[in-house]
């Protein structure tokens, strides 16, 4: 029974961790996005400040 609850509490964080990445993935892909158009030159720099980990350690 406890095997059954840490694979699936495994199946949960490996679920959130693909979420996150995918989530990063698209605003780095923004962030590029709108520094390649024309209309945006400023002299802002974006800086992707780490997340703390948030959640359940065994």
């Amino acid at each position: 029974m406890m095997m059954i609850q840490r694979l699936e509490m495994c199946i949960e964080l490996v679920k959130l961790a693909i979420e996150f990445v995918l989530v990063v993935a698209e605003a780095v892909g923004a962030v590029i996005h709108r520094n390649e158009s024309p209309e945006s030159i400023s002299t802002t720099t974006f800086v992707v400040a780490p997340a703390p980990l948030v959640g359940i350690i065994p």
